[in-house]
Formats: structure tokens, sequence, C-alpha cells
């Protein structure tokens, strides 16, 4: 029994780890390294793409396992979180130019800190936008990508219409409210940050020190990062976890009748065969009480 488990194990681990997932860890890695390398002593800042890179995987993740889940029916293109790989690429390429960024700042902090004020102003602005565009990116085009369709164009029926079919997707006012909430979140967040560093370097005191590797060198200051970067830090993977939920919740809740009233002019063979598949890839996209008749 321990064996089958182990081989049962180690097959999925095998699914998971796909080289896109690994490409990934290996040049995520090697370049953290690179970035720690320079001797950073606080953390803060090497957070931000650690979180960004977090939600890429698991992004990643999902979309492989569901990947591996739908090849037992080609009918079903299951997206009720959206395109996966797509959210996963972005944030991925996000959290990349987050280690370029600080890579940047941590450079010139040893071999030009006397820029180091000249250059606080445009890297607490851009590290930041980055950091919350990234989240922002993922649900642009939510009403085309959150959906569960079927393609019925390999289908051998002639009676039947040759297209894609709609089973489940977002309602419009769910699309309205978290595309509204979105842009608003996005937006204010970085007016905010914005309005905080004029101020601060307006002479009022609304930030706080990070030490950077070359800080000290030449009497050179350090980076001074106004309050809401602690904001930006919650705030943005907050909202997309809550917002991920609800668009998952919307998408891949089916009730029987639901599903029956969609694809209630396919064969009834067909029938069965997508609420099998449909139960394979999400169990949770029926109702407990769901029977077959």
């Amino acid at each position: 029994m321990s064996e089958n488990n182990n081989n049962h194990a180690e097959l999925l681990l095998r699914e998971v780890l796909n080289e896109a997932l690994l490409r990934d860890l290996f040049l995520f890695i090697i370049l953290y390294i690179f970035l720690l390398a320079q001797g950073w002593n606080s953390l803060l800042l090497l957070l931000y793409p650690i979180i960004s890179f977090s939600f890429s995987l698991f992004f990643r993740i999902i979309g492989t396992n569901k990947k591996r889940l739908k090849s037992n029916s080609n009918l079903i293109y299951y997206n009720p979180m959206g395109i996966e790989n797509k959210n996963a690429n972005r944030l991925f390429f996000v959290s990349l130019l987050q280690l370029i960024l600080l890579f940047w700042i941590g450079a010139e902090s040893i071999y030009h800190p006397q820029l180091i004020e000249d250059f606080s102003l445009y890297f607490n602005i851009t590290y930041f936008l980055i950091y919350s565009f990234g989240f922002f990116w993922i649900f642009i085009g939510i009403w085309n990508n959150c959906k569960i369709i079927l393609d019925l164009n390999d289908l051998e029926e002639k009676n039947l219409e040759k297209e894609n079919l709609v089973i489940s997707e977002l309602k419009f006012k769910r699309i309205e409210l978290i595309s509204y909430l979105n842009i608003i979140v996005f937006i204010l967040l970085n007016l905010i940050n914005a309005i905080f560093i004029l101020i601060n370097d307006l002479g009022i005191n609304v930030s706080f020190t990070e030490i950077l590797p070359g800080t000290g060198i030449e009497d050179s200051e350090p980076l001074y990062l106004p309050f809401t970067v602690l904001i930006f830090l919650i705030a943005s993977p907050l909202m997309t976890g809550i917002l991920i939920k609800i668009i998952y919740y919307e998408v891949s809740s089916l009730s029987e009748l639901e599903i029956k009233s969609r694809i209630k002019n396919l064969p009834s063979e067909i029938q069965t065969q997508i609420i099998e598949n449909l139960k394979s890839i999400n169990r949770k996209s029926v109702d407990d009480e769901f029977v077959e008749k």
C-alpha cells in the first residue's frame, strides 16, 4: 500500500513540476540570489517580488493540474479563474521587473551612492506601481476569460451546430463591480503613494528609512519609503485573493438545473459525458444533491 502511495505521490509531483514551472523557479531563484549577494540587510523590499511570484506559482500549479484533469475531455474549456497560465506569466513578468529594479537601486547605492537621493522619487513611484499593476493586470478581460465553455466543433454529431456553448460565466453586475473596484483601488493606491512621496520631498516626514547595500558609503543617505508601501504590501494581494474567490465561486457553482438547461439540446450520452467530466475537474461544479438520472 505504501509503495502505491509513493508511486502516486511521485506521479502527482512529476505532473505538477512541469517545464514552465521549473523554468520560472530557476530564473526567479537565480536572480534573487544575485540580489542577496549585494548584501541587503533589510528584507522589506525583497518581500514584494516574493509575493508576486507566489501568486504566479499558484496560478501555474492550478493551470497545470487543470490541464491534466481536462485531458479526459476536449469538449470543456474550464476557466473559473480566467486563463491561469496567462495570469501566471503576467505575475512572473512583474516579479522579474521588481527584482531588476531592486538590483539596480542596490547597485547604484554601491557605485553611485551620491545619486540615491535623486533616484528615490523615481524608484518609489515605479517599484510600487509595477507591484500593484501585476495584481491589477490579471483582472483585465475577465469577461472574456472567466468562463466554462463547451467546444462542439470536434463532435461528430451531424445535427449539432458547431460552435462554442457557454455553460457558466460571470454575471454582468459582477463584472462591473470587480472591474470598477479593481481600477479604483489600483489608481487610489498609486495616487496616495505619489502624494506621500511629494509631501516627504517637501520636508514633511511621512516616511521611514530602508537601508540599501551601499548606505553609508561616502555618507550616502538610506532610501526613504512612504508609509503607504506597507498598505501596498497587504492591500493588493488581499484584494486579489478575495476577488479570485468571488469569481471562482460565481463561475464554478453550477446546479443540476443550470447544467441541464444549457446542454438540453445535446444528445443524452454527450450530456452524461459533460457532467461526468465537470465532476472530475471540480466536484463543486454541481450541487451536493446532484443525482444522475
